[in-house]
């Protein structure tokens, strides 16, 4: 059972502008869930595709088993306590995304 009160909290901040983005951890895990069967359903009719990121290029069913790998590691992330996935400061920005 998912505790609803967890948030995956995306915060970016600069000279003028501060975004502050709070998903719901289940929300999040539901989206690459649904995510991962839409693939799973362009790779049985399209087995062979290649999908282009920047300048290098992907398999399917790669970008399929990183997925579920994402959905295996949030499983066990929703039992730690809060922490900082990314926290990126310099004198004029800042970026982190953390969990609480």
């Amino acid at each position: 059972m998912w505790n609803r009160a967890r948030l995956l909290k995306i915060n970016i901040k600069s000279k003028k502008t501060k975004i502050v983005i709070p998903v719901p951890l289940f929300i999040f895990y539901q989206l690459l869930d649904c995510t991962m069967d839409l693939l799973a359903i362009i790779a049985f009719f399209t087995p062979s595709i290649n999908i282009k990121i920047r300048s290098s290029k992907y398999n399917l069913k790669e970008i399929l088993k990183t997925v579920y790998k994402i959905l295996e590691s949030l499983k066990e992330v929703k039992y730690c306590k809060p922490f900082d996935f990314v926290d990126i400061k310099t004198k004029e920005d800042i970026v982190k995304i953390s969990l609480k």
